[in-house]
């Protein structure tokens, strides 16, 4: 967003899921690398709703990034600075890209929540076809939505005006070694992020072939959050279907299954179905150049 100002102005930011603390210091630091420690990030949700256990650790978080001036974080809980949030902005957008926790509990502040915003940015889902190279994936590979499904039911059907950048495309759209080099020569922020790809770029291959998916050799992040905030203000390297969907959670497995609008029951949501992996490859290197 930071790469956006002409097209987005950030209101704040909340983190979500395992170490909230840690992750809120990381954004922090990473908003004011960017030249924005006016933004303020809010800790959320530490743990599902309510299943037992915790939001799975990779153990990298962090790592590769220097200590330094951050934004300011606050003491307001998450769900009620989005609640607040909603209430003092005209024409809120708000853009979710890890698990719906937060979310949840703010609508329990707020059922009227999603008329109080303009539309909800949803990085999660697995509408049709996801797949790394010939290995198609069942449904479960989607963390966002699946890693806390009661939290993401409740969101999914609560009315939001929701768009959806499922699994299906973003596991066709990353970042190879020269994007990164191209990083590690640009602005402060864009070095930075440079570097966290690093560390996480093997964490990345040894997870997806864990799961049996073919990795590209060049495959250094997949694009999953820039490619879902691109979709909300330079939509063109997506195709959009509206759709009817019927969120439900199937074997414990939270699952977005498309209906046929005759069938009469669902959620009607904007998806992104298509995508011109090289032309948004392209696009979010260019706008990550710039800070």
């Amino acid at each position: 967003m930071l790469a956006a100002p002409e097209a987005l102005r950030l209101v704040a930011v909340s983190t979500v899921a395992g170490d909230a603390g840690l992750r809120a210091r990381i954004a922090a630091r990473l908003l004011a690398i960017g030249g924005r420690s006016d933004v303020e990030v809010f800790v959320g949700e530490r743990e599902p709703l309510l299943r037992r256990g915790r939001f799975p650790w990779f153990g990298h978080e962090g790592e590769a990034l220097a200590p330094g001036p951050s934004a300011p974080i606050r003491e307001e809980p998450a769900a009620e600075r989005i609640v607040r949030a909603a209430r003092e902005e005209a024409g809120l957008q708000i853009v979710a890209i890890g698990p719906m926790t937060n979310l949840a509990r703010a609508l329990a502040l707020d059922p009227e929540l999603p008329s109080r915003v303009a539309g909800l940015t949803i990085m999660g889902g697995h509408i049709r076809r996801v797949a790394i190279g010939r290995t198609v994936f069942a449904p479960g590979i989607d963390y966002n939505l699946c890693s806390d499904p009661e939290a993401s039911l409740a969101v999914l059907g609560a009315g939001f005006s929701t768009t959806l950048v499922p699994a299906d495309v973003t596991l066709q759209t990353w970042m190879g070694a020269a994007d990164v080099d191209t990083l590690g020569a640009a602005g402060p922020l864009a070095r930075a992020l440079g570097g966290l790809i690093k560390v996480w770029a093997p964490v990345q291959c040894k997870l997806f072939t864990g799961l049996g998916g073919e990795m590209d050799p060049d495959n250094q992040a997949f694009l999953h959050d820039p490619l879902t905030v691109l979709a909300l203000f330079a939509p063109s390297c997506l195709g959009f279907e509206t759709l009817r969907i019927v969120p439900t959670i199937e074997g414990g497995v939270l699952r977005t299954l498309e209906v046929a609008p005759s069938v009469g029951i669902g959620t009607t949501m904007r998806v992104a179905t298509s995508v011109d992996a090289q032309a948004a490859r392209r696009a979010i290197v260019e706008r990550l150049t710039r800070v």
